[in-house]
C-alpha cells in the first residue's frame, strides 16, 4: 500500500492526498515523507492530523469495501465539509454511514438525484470513465419550448463555451407546457456543469435539474429526498467491470 492509498482511504479524495504528502507530508514511523508513492510496510504506522494509524489497520478497511445509494436533495453541497456553513451531503449520512466514503459523480448544489457512496475508489475510477459507456439519465426542465431540430442538435453533440463539443446524447421529450420542457438527457461523460452548459447552448436555462439514474442504479431505489440505501449486492458485470 502506498502513502496516498493509505491517507485516501482514511481521510481525503485521491487528488486532495497526493496534493496534502506533497506539501505538508506526513509522518512514517517518526519519519516525514513527502512522497505520495512511498510504499508502506504492513508494520508501519503513520501520522497524520494528530491521529497515529497502524497500516495493518488501514488494509482491513481498504479490503471492507462498501457501496450506498443517497438521494441528494436541492441545497446540499456534494462535500462533506463548507467553510462557510453551507449544508453538505455529510449532514445527510451523519450517524447513518459509519465507514469513510466519497461521491462518485458529483451533483450541483441546486440539482436533486442519485448519488453513488462507496470507499472502492477503482470502481469510481472505471464508473467515471466516458470510454466505459456508464450512461447518466438526468431529468431536466428548461425555460421556453424547445425544438426537434434542438433535440436533434443536443444528440448530435454541442458545443460548450470552453469549445469542447460533447459526445452523442440519448435525448427526449418528457412534457411541454406553454412556457418551459421537461427534457430528458442520457450521456455517458461528466463535465462540470455538463448539462446545465449544453442546454446553455442553445439558449436555455436549467429551472430543475435531477439525476434519475446512474449506470444500473435508479432513482426507484431510493425515491425520497435524503433517502439512503446500503448496496448489500453488486453484479458488476451489469456495468462491465472485473472486480479487484
Amino acid at each position: 500500500m502506498t502513502l496516498q492509498k493509505a491517507i485516501q482511504t482514511l481521510f481525503l479524495s485521491r487528488r486532495k492526498s497526493s496534493e496534502y504528502i506533497i506539501g505538508n507530508g506526513v509522518k512514517v514511523n517518526g519519519q516525514l515523507i513527502k512522497e505520495p508513492w512511498y510504499e508502506l510496510k504492513d508494520t508501519d504506522v503513520i501520522e497524520f492530523n494528530n491521529k497515529i494509524v497502524k497500516v495493518s489497520d488501514i488494509q482491513k478497511i481498504e479490503q471492507n469495501k462498501v457501496y450506498y445509494l443517497l438521494n441528494k436533495p436541492k441545497g446540499y453541497l456534494c462535500t462533506f465539509k463548507d467553510d462557510f456553513g453551507r449544508k453538505t451531503i455529510e449532514d445527510l449520512i451523519r450517524n447513518k454511514i459509519k465507514e469513510k466514503v466519497f461521491y462518485v459523480g458529483r451533483l450541483d448544489y441546486d440539482a436533486s438525484g442519485i448519488l453513488l457512496l462507496t470507499n472502492d475508489g477503482n470502481l469510481a475510477n472505471f464508473l467515471l470513465r466516458p470510454e466505459n459507456n456508464i450512461n447518466k439519465v438526468y431529468n431536466v426542465l428548461i425555460n421556453g419550448i424547445i425544438s426537434q431540430k434542438e433535440i436533434n442538435k443536443l444528440k448530435n453533440g454541442v458545443i460548450l463555451e470552453n469549445g469542447y463539443k460533447t459526445l452523442p446524447a440519448k435525448v427526449k421529450i418528457l412534457k411541454k407546457s406553454d412556457n418551459s420542457s421537461l427534457v430528458q438527457i442520457t450521456i455517458n461523460e461528466g463535465k462540470k456543469r455538463q448539462v446545465k452548459l449544453m442546454m446553455g447552448s442553445l439558449g436555455y436555462k436549467v429551472i430543475e435539474l435531477s439525476r434519475v439514474k446512474f449506470g444500473p442504479w435508479s432513482i426507484d431505489e431510493v425515491p425520497n429526498s435524503g433517502d439512503i440505501k446500503k448496496l448489500n449486492e453488486i453484479d458488476f458485470t451489469e456495468v462491465g467491470y472485473k472486480k479487484i
